[in-house]
């Protein structure tokens, strides 16, 4: 086999060898196109949900705490009353 079309892995799974030579054999040169175009889709999809999955794991950056003395300026700025249940002033 042309060493540039040597799988990434050293052990192919069976299943998908198995896989790959019913289509050849099903559908031949065709099919096996129609399955590569298929398979580089769904690569491309699986690759995508994986960056996403890395980009939940990753830590999120941290909320600058909250100044209650900047917030009752812009309240005053904006001339909103404060929650009037609140009856921290």
């Amino acid at each position: 086999m042309d060493p540039r079309l040597q799988p990434q892995t050293p052990e192919v799974d069976p299943m998908v060898t198995t896989a790959v030579m019913n289509v050849r054999d099903r559908f031949g040169a065709e099919g096996l196109r129609d399955l590569m175009a298929v398979a580089q889709l769904e690569l491309r999809n699986v690759e995508a949900a994986e960056q996403r999955l890395a980009a939940l794991a990753e830590p999120a950056s941290v909320a600058e705490p909250v100044d209650a003395a900047d917030t009752q300026a812009w309240l005053a700025y904006r001339e909103v009353d404060p929650d009037p249940g609140d009856d921290r002033r």
